[in-house]
């Protein structure tokens, strides 16, 4: 809406002044820029540490999985059964430390087809102390 202008300078706008609103509400100023910029980066320096916290989880859970699998593998692995003293082997497999006991337990029964009992613990360690353990009970035939 135009106004004419009837001696009150309030109520009209000058063209120039029109221009200059039309012109100047295209953009953004050099302030509104500068404070957008600064909230990114703050946000940006306030999740880089969570960042960098989520990747060493990542790798650590990555380790965790491949101990355990490892770990398994132990356990159903076939162990030597030949002698009656507690047996261990040890070893490294890709970073991983590992640890395997078996000790024969004291037998009830005994002849051509006795089973023996073995208490068969292994131990897989990895990383800066992270260690998982676990123990079974394993049946075979004495040789």
């Amino acid at each position: 809406m135009r106004f004419e202008s009837i001696g009150i300078r309030a109520a009209s706008r000058s063209r120039r002044a029109e221009e200059h609103a039309d012109r100047r509400s295209g953009g953004f100023t050099l302030i509104e820029a500068l404070v957008a910029l600064a909230l990114v980066l703050a946000f940006a320096a306030a999740l880089t540490p969570h960042l960098f916290q989520s990747r060493r989880i990542v790798a650590d859970a990555d380790s965790r999985v491949a101990a355990h699998v490892l770990l398994r593998a132990l356990l159903d692995a076939p162990f030597d059964r030949s002698g009656r003293a507690p047996a261990t082997r040890e070893g490294t497999l890709d970073g991983l430390r590992w640890r395997v006991v078996t000790v024969p337990l004291p037998a009830a029964s005994s002849g051509a087809d006795a089973w023996s009992a073995y208490r068969v613990a292994a131990s897989v360690a990895w990383g800066n102390a992270q260690m998982i353990r676990a123990e079974t009970v394993r049946l075979a035939q004495a040789k």
